[in-house]
């Protein structure tokens, strides 16, 4: 790499002193823009008083200072002394400290310029460490007249234009500009090892540890999600839930860890964040955590749900105008209410919930530091697995794969109140009438056996609930005893109607009276 194109970082060395050691050609170019000089040896300058050509030592360079050592026309006083530096910061700055660090930053050292204008708006690239040392990258608005207070007017001609911004993830050839666009997903900080340098699935010993204790028998299926978000982060994925009511669980140690992993290409949020109107805080990320979460509201629940599998989005920043652009967020919950976190229908495919067991007096309180140093070989590991297959489901896994009993649980507890009701009741009188092969009835049988002083339970809702939670509907007209026990001559008489028709799971048939023999 030419010498000149080679960037050199700010924090290694102070500007000043860099352009003191290394630019003081460039002094003397700049020196003869503004008044005649001659270059006598490296160590001194004449400069040219009169059109009598009349040469004069007026300027001395001591390897060190530019020394005046006369009366002279750049208003210098006679023994001060100007490093290279002083020298442009006097004249080509006009005493402008400011602008003279920033030249010496994108001139001389080569430094990118951290700004960008998309569309018509400023925006400056910053860089900011967490506790954990991993790079945040972020764009912020910014505005021209500071900027050409900042660099000088002549600055903003550098700065680079994009037509827009777009989503283009990739942890492995990370681009930043697609086509005209510019990428707002950020660099993955890591490297996988080198082949050479791996030796086995030891030398991620604690990453291997956890993800056991979070996947447990789904472990592979772990594998599998956490390959996927590496490998292909465009790739949708189911929302993966951590449940538990205990503490110490490790869910939040997950959530961390991958935060460190996946840097600023991740967030946390809560569920207000998600049903808010201004959703530029994650509308960039591949990677949406939700920790402690309870959604009620069911705009956010809805909103949430469309996240997990929409391939667009339009987001709505504060200040700027919207725009659309495309979406591959992955969503993480974990959460303390193991079955109320969220209302889920039966039919419901687009959730992974795992229940996750205490740590208690297993804990390892240095995980964290200890997973942050295994990141190269983990990734070795995760390249190595066979490729994801994404032709069983456009979510990778299919609904099977993904059933647990959290699932389960949390599907029960998101019924109505009705249904809860009407399921108790139904199962007391089907143990309570073991004679009787099948329950019957019509929604105003029901609502006058069981709910006939409660306003609030009409017959529509009885038809909804029975339709879409019990998955039920009335058979063709027929003649029938509604609830008949199955006992002779306690009933009341047949009727017609279409009943609704449960099984009775308690009935026996050895209860049944048989005819007397001949």
């Amino acid at each position: 790499m030419n010498k000149s194109k080679t960037i050199v970082d700010p924090n290694e060395i102070n500007p000043v002193d860099f352009y003191n050691q290394n630019c003081l050609e460039d002094a003397f170019d700049f020196m003869e823009t503004i008044t005649p000089i001659e270059r006598n040896s490296p160590e001194s300058l004449t400069y040219i008083r009169n059109s009598s050509d009349k040469k004069i030592k007026m300027i001395v360079y001591d390897g060190t200072y530019f020394e005046f050592k006369r009366e002279n026309g750049l208003n210098v006083d006679v023994g001060v002394k100007l490093t290279p530096f002083g020298l442009i910061q006097k004249f080509k700055f006009r005493n402008n400290f400011k602008l003279a660090i920033h030249y010496v930053i994108y001139n001389k050292m080569n430094n990118p310029i951290e700004y960008i204008r998309v569309g018509i708006k400023y925006y400056k690239k910053t860089v900011k460490v967490d506790v954990n040392e991993i790079s945040r990258h972020e764009i912020k608005l910014w505005d021209k007249p500071t900027i050409t207070a900042d660099h000088g007017r002549d600055f903003i001609d550098r700065i680079p234009i994009y037509d827009d911004f777009t989503i283009e993830p990739d942890n492995v050839n990370y681009r930043e500009i697609v086509g005209n666009n510019y990428n707002l997903y950020a660099p993955f900080e890591h490297k996988a090892m080198p082949d050479e340098e791996y030796v086995g699935d030891m030398q991620w010993y604690w990453t291997n540890t956890l993800l056991e204790h979070i996947f447990g028998e789904q472990y592979n299926l772990g594998l599998q999600y956490m390959a996927t978000l590496y490998t292909l982060p465009k790739q949708k994925l189911p929302i993966l839930v951590l449940v538990s009511e205990e503490r110490s669980t490790g869910k939040t140690t997950f959530v961390d860890w991958l935060d460190i992993l996946f840097g600023a290409n991740t967030v946390i949020v809560n569920p207000m964040d998600i049903s808010n109107n201004y959703n530029s805080s994650y509308t960039d990320k591949n990677i949406i955590m939700i920790e402690e979460s309870k959604f009620k509201d069911i705009g956010a629940l809805e909103k949430l749900k469309n996240l997990s599998t929409q391939k667009k989005i339009l987001v709505n920043p504060k200040f700027v105008q919207q725009y659309s652009m495309p979406f591959h967020g992955k969503l993480i919950i974990t959460s303390n209410d193991e079955n109320k976190f969220s209302r889920i229908d039966d039919t419901e495919i687009r959730y992974w919930i795992r229940k996750i067991p205490t740590l208690e007096n297993k804990a390892n309180h240095d995980i964290l530091k200890d997973m942050k140093a295994e990141i190269p070989a983990f990734l070795h590991y995760l390249k190595t697995l066979p490729p994801i297959d994404t032709t069983k489901s456009r979510m990778v896994f299919t609904p099977e794969s993904l059933n647990t009993k959290a699932l389960e649980m949390v599907k029960k507890e998101s019924k109505t109140f009705l249904y809860k009701d009407l399921e108790i009741l139904i199962d007391e009188w089907c143990m309570q009438n073991p004679r009787a092969k099948k329950l019957k009835f019509t929604l105003s049988d029901i609502k006058e056996k069981w709910f006939a002083s409660n306003h609030k339970i009409d017959r529509p809702f009885l038809k909804q609930v029975l339709r879409d939670e019990f998955k039920n509907t009335p058979k063709p007209m027929q003649r029938f005893t509604p609830f008949d026990s199955g006992v002779p001559n306690v009933n009341q008489g047949r009727v017609p109607g279409r009943p609704y028709v449960f099984k009775n799971q308690y009935y026996d048939a050895s209860k049944e009276e048989k005819p007397d023999s001949l």
